[in-house]
């Protein structure tokens, strides 16, 4: 047990670095943003790359969120029916409906597998007067879905614990404060 609860606060510590890391991609967005903004109506020059840029970082930054957010477990839940039940009907609930996260994550890491591959072979770039790489925003989706799998496991293994004992597994606080 002490060798599964280490491989859960790894993926867990991965997932928590990663995401702080990637918060920083709202800096680059509001600078690219503001750059536009000035030099458009301060100056009447506008630039080609601004607005595709910050497209492109608020893409990655939404989707290489998504498991920094499942570990703060910050995904909308059905709160009216979910809140009012007991830590281990929630876990319960959680366990039968994870099928279904599962499927998702499987078909979206495979899937962006292969739109990743394609546009990295083909070294894909927009269809703008700009046109700059598309392939590295889309490397972001296999990624991705590999972190939110990983965390969406950890998360299962949690919640079977849970339904079990009907305790919180180990928490997220707890390693929170072991990254500190």
């Amino acid at each position: 047990m002490r060798k599964v609860r280490a491989v859960l606060h790894f993926v867990d510590t991965i997932n928590e670095r990663f995401g702080k890391i990637i918060a920083f991609l709202t800096v680059g967005m509001m600078g690219t943003v503001t750059v536009e903004v000035v030099l458009r109506y301060g100056f009447n020059s506008p630039t080609l790359w601004a607005h595709e840029t910050a497209q492109f970082l608020y893409g990655a930054y939404c989707i290489l969120g998504g498991a920094y957010v499942l570990l703060h477990r910050a995904h909308v839940n059905m709160d009216i029916m979910y809140a009012r039940l007991s830590l281990r009907k929630r876990a319960i609930l959680d366990l039968v409906t994870s099928s279904l996260f599962f499927l998702f994550i499987i078909v979206m890491l495979w899937q962006g597998t292969i739109l990743a591959s394609r546009s990295v072979t083909i070294l894909e770039a927009t269809n703008t007067a700009w046109a700059p790489p598309v392939w590295p925003v889309k490397l972001t989706l296999p990624l991705a879905a590999l972190l939110i799998l990983l965390q969406g496991i950890v998360k299962f293994v949690r919640d079977i614990e849970t339904a079990i004992t009907g305790r919180e597994a180990i928490a997220v606080e707890v390693a929170k404060k072991e990254l500190l």
